[in-house]
């Protein structure tokens, strides 16, 4: 493990730093409206002190100081540039998950919002993903507490601002755990939903919470984790609007969630950057509609072997054989980027159904868990084809579920709730503020 010392200052000396293999993605296809931005808060018990937060969010960056970076272009790839930043802080917005201004040299791609009791933070996909973003969101709430006097004595797994940078931190773990594989079955287009999309802007985001003792022994009475039941509930809702939907002659019959999975503890990686890949439950509506218990046994089953390492290595080497070929690195960047956008806009993005991602159950030293109210997360806003996104976290006894929506209609979340409050769980209907 190399220290501080040496890894962070022969990065902030090149100035620059390599996207990793799904970063290359995000420059492509972000627009305004598909801001691949996602956003997680914690909401404290006692009103955010804005003077505490700027000092904690300063002592912070300065230890995450490989977020702080611009975009860069170059002939053939995009890259990260050093610029020596402090994130900007700013007041919580109505609209969440907004786009970043990639043409600014002068701050970095992440942002901190605060609010009431809340403190956020908003990452662009191009940084890292949910598992890094945590990682930083807690590492500030530690500093945060303690420089309003909280004494925390054992910080357990937390990241300290005064402790060295390991060169993991900064590793694109894709390649480090790439090796060569036979690429994953093809998969058929999904069926999408119908809904017509609303007015711009048109993101809008439905909370509930949820008792996770509750949710937990319903999925217990099935055999499967809260995830496994979570996402049957997603997909027996779709059943039910593809069902309901009049004409009978649709193209497309599968219904398709993309699960995204944290591969750290998978592969035993340490990265702060993207390590992610997703798993792709389904129903195939050609074989006729499937009960409750039947989707649940499927995707439990599903999930089983798609979990398996061997099977995210497929993934993992066939996303990152493309990176490696000869011609696809000549190409000068403007092509890649038609490239991307065209293969994201016919393929990728038409194959799946819904999403819904989980970053789990949140543990803190109990002296920070005293302080704070809850988490949430909330997924970047949809593509045209999806939709709708959801998101699950969880903390001490709360589970926060949350939904961004860019239609009109809101009956796959109605669908979703009715079907948990029906099975006994209780659910809270939270405001949108």
């Amino acid at each position: 493990m190399k220290s501080n010392v040496n890894n962070i200052k022969s990065f902030q000396d090149i100035g620059w730093l390599k996207l990793d293999n799904a970063a290359n993605l995000f420059p492509a296809i972000s627009s305004n409206d598909l801001t691949s931005v996602f956003r997680i808060t914690a909401s404290l018990k006692t009103p955010v002190r804005y003077s505490v937060l700027r000092e904690a969010v300063e002592i912070t960056s300065k230890r995450f100081s490989y977020f702080s970076v611009s975009l860069g272009s170059g002939l053939f790839w995009h890259f990260l540039e050093y610029n020596n930043q402090m994130p900007r802080i700013q007041i919580e917005e109505k609209v969440p998950c907004t786009a970043f201004a990639f043409k600014r040299k002068n701050e970095p791609l992440y942002r901190i919002l605060a609010k009431g009791s809340r403190i956020s933070v908003e990452f662009i996909h191009i940084l890292t993903d949910g598992g890094g973003a945590l990682e930083y969101l807690k590492s500030l709430l530690y500093t945060y507490l303690t420089l309003t006097g909280i004494r925390i004595n054992s910080p357990g797994d937390i990241i300290l601002p005064d402790t060295p940078v390991s060169e993991e931190e900064l590793q694109d773990s894709y390649n480090k755990f790439f090796r060569k594989m036979p690429p994953p079955a093809k998969l058929v287009r999904a069926w999408h939903l119908p809904f017509k999309l609303d007015e711009r802007p048109r993101l809008k985001v439905i909370r509930a919470e949820i008792n996770v003792d509750q949710i937990r022994e319903t999925a217990k009475k099935y055999n499967v984790s809260i995830t496994e039941y979570l996402i049957s509930v997603y997909l027996f809702s779709l059943q039910k609007i593809y069902i309901s939907v009049k004409s009978k002659k649709q193209k497309y019959r599968v219904l398709r969630i993309e699960v995204p999975i944290n591969l750290r503890n998978k592969f035993k990686s340490r990265t702060m950057r993207n390590f992610s890949l997703f798993m792709l439950p389904e129903i195939d509506m050609r074989l006729g509609t499937y009960t409750f218990e039947e989707i649940v046994l499927s995707v439990h089953h599903q999930l089983m072997l798609s979990s398996d390492t061997k099977q995210i290595s497929r993934f993992l080497s066939s996303n990152v054989s493309y990176e490696k070929l000869l011609f696809v690195r000549i190409l000068p960047l403007f092509i890649k980027k038609l490239a991307i956008t065209a293969i994201f806009r016919n393929l990728a993005s038409k194959r799946w159904t819904g999403l819904i991602t989980n970053l789990g159950l949140i543990t803190l030293p109990q002296e920070m868990e005293e302080m704070i109210e809850y988490f949430e997360l909330i997924p970047p806003p949809p593509n045209l084809k999806l939709k709708v996104g959801s998101a699950i976290i969880s903390f001490k006894n709360k589970l926060r579920i949350t939904f961004c929506n860019i239609t009109l209609s809101n009956e796959l979340e109605r669908l979703i709730l009715k079907h948990l409050s029906d099975s006994g769980i209780h659910v809270k209907i939270l405001n949108n503020k």
